[in-house]
């Protein structure tokens, strides 16, 4: 007589036949080939999950460290010094024209040039990162050096105002933003828990560029031509981008689909950091462009508003690493949030300073803040990202919006300020940063309601 707790083979065979059982194996087959669909989809009810909080796919890993991560973290960190490290030296060259080259022009006029610059860095951006998703990184950064040198060797030639529009602006903005979206992305390929340490050490490249860059111009300017001295930059950049061009490369592969990704919109954190990144960039640069000029009304020499360029580039180094290791520890969207309130109270400050000093100093506080801010901000962009392939496409979104704050918000500054001064311009950049930062605080309180978590 069989035991009652014993199951011989013929019983086994019943019970996995059996139609429960071939319901389960179904339902577990049907799960395992929609999951193979397509690598990292987020599969559900889209309403209802974040999908910034899922983590990525457990088939995708980050070396975080090695020295491939560190050489790209390298040529990425030189792509952003030609890139946006030559729109920080911008300062040098609003007051260089308005005194010297394009003496009939006024502030707002030539604050146009290095406007069109950053809006094309952000707008081709929109570009650039799908670019960079489907078909890699050297398909877009090999190009793109070759038309930045170009950029910078022809203004070297310009005499006219829109020649300097084109050349600089245009062609210039193109083939930074073109530089500056793929060496922000390819980050996410390699880094995850490090992130946003990996990320600050490359937009710190764009300080390095905004500390030597205006010096070497100022030096130059007072020895040679405006021509040679220019065309010094460019075969600065000759021998600096193909470091960029051999290190920096993709590592997961590549993306397929949809150029754009519009269905990241209905992700509203990522709405709202789009919103409140556009508001802020719309006010942050505002200080960039027009503290070497205000320096100049308060009776510093030339040479010493363009080293004020330098200081603010030179605290924004620190300004950009040192944020980044501690948000990879606190949360980045916290940090993300105290760096913007502490940079638009100090563009208010600047509503009290009326001496050289006062003027030194408060340039030193907004370095290290606004570079925080900068470099902050693709870190938590990229942590809300579903799948790290479709990273560029996300950042580069975000760009393409923020091309238009760049575009306009410079400009804006700069005419309140030819006709109403400099209390009107200096509100306009702290009320910009106001609303950009509540923004950004609902982003932060969507993606995760609980004031005191790491987020």
């Amino acid at each position: 007589m069989a035991k009652a707790d014993s199951i011989n083979s013929k019983d086994l065979e019943t019970l996995n036949n059996s139609p429960q059982a071939r319901s389960e194996k179904d339902l577990e087959n049907l799960t395992a080939t929609n999951a193979d669909i397509e690598e990292g989809t987020i599969i559900g009810d889209e309403s209802g999950v974040d999908q910034e909080k899922q983590a990525p796919p457990p088939e995708i890993t980050f070396p975080d460290g090695g020295l491939q991560s560190w050489l790209v973290v390298v040529g990425a960190a030189i792509a952003m010094f030609c890139s946006f490290g030559y729109v920080n030296a911008f300062g040098v060259y609003e007051a260089y024209y308005l005194s010297v080259i394009l003496t009939e022009k006024t502030a707002d006029d030539i604050a146009w040039i290095g406007s069109i610059q950053v809006a094309f860095i952000f707008g081709s951006g929109l570009f650039a990162g799908s670019i960079f998703d489907r078909y890699g990184a050297r398909v877009i950064i090999v190009p793109a050096s070759i038309l930045l040198v170009a950029s910078v060797m022809i203004t070297s030639i310009c005499k006219e105002y829109y020649q300097f529009l084109l050349c600089q602006g245009i062609l210039g903005g193109i083939a930074q933003g073109a530089l500056f979206t793929p060496a922000v992305g390819v980050i996410g390929h390699y880094f995850n828990k490090k992130r946003a340490a990996a990320m600050g050490l490359v937009v710190a490249g764009s300080s390095l560029g905004g500390v030597i860059l205006p010096i070497m111009l100022a030096n130059l300017l007072e020895r040679t031509t405006f021509g040679w001295t220019v065309r010094s930059i460019g075969f600065l950049f000759i021998g600096l981008l193909w470091i960029t061009c051999i290190t920096v490369v993709e590592r997961l592969p590549h993306r397929k689909g949809t150029f754009f990704l519009p269905a990241a919109f209905r992700n509203p954190s990522y709405s709202l950091l789009v919103a409140g990144n556009f508001f802020i960039l719309w006010g942050l640069f505002t200080p960039f462009f027009f503290i070497p000029t205000y320096a100049l009304k308060l009776g510093m020499s030339h040479s010493m508003s363009i080293y004020l360029v330098s200081i603010l580039n030179g605290l924004s180094f620190p300004g950009r690493i040192l944020p980044g290791i501690l948000a990879d520890k606190i949360g980045r969207m916290n940090c993300m949030i105290i760096a913007p309130v502490i940079t638009a109270i100090l563009i208010w400050s600047w509503l009290g300073v009326h001496t050289a000093t006062g003027l030194v100093v408060l340039t030193a506080f907004f370095g290290f803040w606004s570079g925080s801010v900068i470099s902050l901000f693709p870190a938590v962009m990229a942590q809300i990202v579903p799948n790290p392939r479709e990273m560029g496409t996300y950042i580069g979104m975000a760009m393409g919006i923020s091309g238009i704050a760049g575009l306009t918000g410079s400009p804006i500054a700069g005419a309140l300020l030819t006709h109403y001064g400099y209390t009107a311009a200096i509100s306009f950049s702290g009320s910009c940063m106001i609303v950009g930062t509540s923004l950004l605080i609902v982003a932060r309180m969507l993606y995760n309601p609980k004031i005191f978590a790491i987020a």
